[in-house]
């Protein structure tokens, strides 16, 4: 099959030395590019296969989202599937309380979420008509008399609940327990002041007597129903209730939160006082000595209520002139199933004001999975990776959803699809690690709620039963091996053709010359 050539048959020639040279030059870099892709580099094959869940019972949701409008106090997660689910989520959650500017501040480690707070005094009689029976001390306020007490009284204490509020219900005995002892120890101040002076019932009116009690009283105990006066309670911002908020002349210095308890307020209420007051003006410790004759029940709760005074420690409180948002930074661990991860405003012991929930958001990172995976892969810079697949990782990276309008939040509906890696040299890195990253597909709409609804952002998410499946081989021995074999046939056979017309060529031209 293969013949040999006499060497005295052969030519040498200057063309046919410079084609041998040309041949040896293309065979050389053909040989070395193709043993280096041999080595160096692989296909990424795609496969698209059924998914099956079974080898891991849950998967992890990692979020950053930042709530713009929405206090860390009332801020919730919530996380409902298909086979359970899982409300008030606080593990593996941090929140930052963000300030107006949107500037994150410092993390606060405590409870957001308290349940053992008193929501009402169990020394006052639940029955508020008994209370009434001698008039009502905690004044009703409306839209007019509410900018009158503003203006007219240094120290207002204003409890704005709505009609419908279970808590409201819960707190009015206390409340009005509240205004009592405020009046009464008003009353007490004036006939002490009239016995001083040797004043008799007789040198003055029942109104000079009323319009004296008011001057004298510390604070004016009051409520405003925002059932029947809207406006005010959106004007002040009101978004849960009962809100139990404290104007010092005319300007709000917070609401309370702690216990619902008579002389937790009067205690509250000592506070701010002497926060705003000098220290000869202060009138609220003879409401806090009267509040504690009347309300505790016997000498162990007595002893303890003085020792709380001596050694309490000031009271915080929510500057409400100063709205805030929350930034909320986590993981959960979910089912896989479908499901939804829930933000809405959610309080112990407060009914929250629908109308007034703003849910605008930021969302800094939102993703299922391993967050480790994501990086590896995006450093492996994989040949015949589709390009903007590490954005699909999470493509609600940096978007931010305003609600230009209170009473809507944004819907955030999410296709979740399996994508796994494997292959010759990604398989010992996917069985130490399980790298299977999750690509999102997702879609978000504006929804508006109705009245007596409360709005939430919602995180709608449904796992694909399809899983894409990318496969790194590298080329085999004989396909190397034929490729080499195929570099240097191809190149002697081309070069060698090439040779033989420039050989004819040269011949044609010295026989048309002769």
């Amino acid at each position: 099959m293969y013949h040999r050539m006499p060497s005295d048959l052969t030519e040498t020639s200057q063309l046919g030395r410079f084609m041998s040279f040309i041949a040896m030059i293309s065979m050389s870099t053909l040989f070395l590019l193709e043993t280096k892709a041999y080595f160096f580099s692989t296909t990424l094959e795609t496969d698209l296969s059924l998914h099956s869940y079974d080898d891991e019972p849950s998967i992890r949701l990692n979020f950053d989202i930042t709530m713009m409008d929405l206090p860390c106090e009332l801020a919730a997660v919530d996380v409902y599937t298909t086979v359970g689910y899982e409300k008030n989520v606080t593990k593996n959650i941090r929140k930052y309380p963000v300030n107006k500017d949107g500037v994150q501040q410092q993390y606060e480690a405590r409870n957001w979420h308290q349940n053992d707070i008193e929501l009402w005094d169990p020394a006052v009689p639940e029955a508020i008509d008994h209370l009434h029976k001698d008039g009502e001390d905690a004044i009703s306020l409306d839209g007019k008399t509410f900018q009158y007490a503003l203006k007219k009284f240094p120290y207002l204490f204003v409890k704005f609940y709505a009609t419908d509020c279970k808590y409201c219900h819960d707190l009015a005995p206390t409340w009005e327990a509240l205004g009592e002892v405020v009046t009464d120890t008003s009353m007490s101040m004036v006939d002490e002041h009239m016995s001083e002076n040797n004043l008799g019932s007789d040198q003055y009116t029942d109104e000079e007597y009323e319009t004296a009690v008011n001057n004298m009283a510390p604070v004016l105990v009051t409520k405003l129903n925002c059932s029947l006066n809207p406006s005010i309670c959106n004007g002040q911002g009101i978004r849960v209730y009962p809100t139990m908020r404290v104007f010092v002349d005319g300007e709000a210095k917070g609401d309370y939160n702690g216990h619902r308890t008579v002389m937790e307020l009067v205690q509250w209420l000592s506070h701010i006082e002497a926060e705003n007051r000098e220290p000869g003006e202060l009138k609220m410790q003879k409401v806090v000595e009267y509040a504690n004759e009347r309300t505790v029940r016997n000498a162990a709760e007595r002893e303890w209520n003085d020792a709380l005074t001596r050694y309490r420690s000031p009271y915080g409180s929510w500057n409400v002139t100063h709205l805030q948002g929350c930034q909320l930074t986590g993981h959960i661990m979910v089912d896989k199933a479908p499901g939804k991860f829930l933000i809405h405003a959610k309080s112990y012991g407060h009914d929250i004001a629908a109308n007034m929930a703003n849910l605008s958001h930021i969302v800094h990172h939102f993703s299922f999975g391993d967050e480790d995976a994501k990086s590896h892969v995006d450093g492996q810079r994989m040949q015949g990776m589709q390009s903007g697949f590490v954005k699909s990782l999470h493509p609600m990276d940096g978007n931010v959803y305003v609600t230009e309008v209170l009473h809507q939040a944004y819907h955030h509906h999410l296709r979740v699809i399996a994508t796994e890696f494997g292959g010759r040299k990604a398989s010992v890195w996917a069985r130490e690690r399980n790298l299977r990253l999750y690509r999102i597909l997702q879609n978000s709409q504006l929804s508006t709620y109705r009245r007596h609804v409360l709005p939430e952002v919602n995180f709608s998410y449904d796992l694909s039963p399809i899983a894409v499946s990318y496969i790194q081989e590298a080329r085999s021995w004989y396909d190397y091996l034929t490729r080499v074999l195929a570099i240097v046939g191809g190149a002697f056979t081309v070069i060698g053709m090439m040779n033989s017309s420039l050989n004819s060529l040269s011949k044609r031209k010295k026989y048309n010359h002769y």
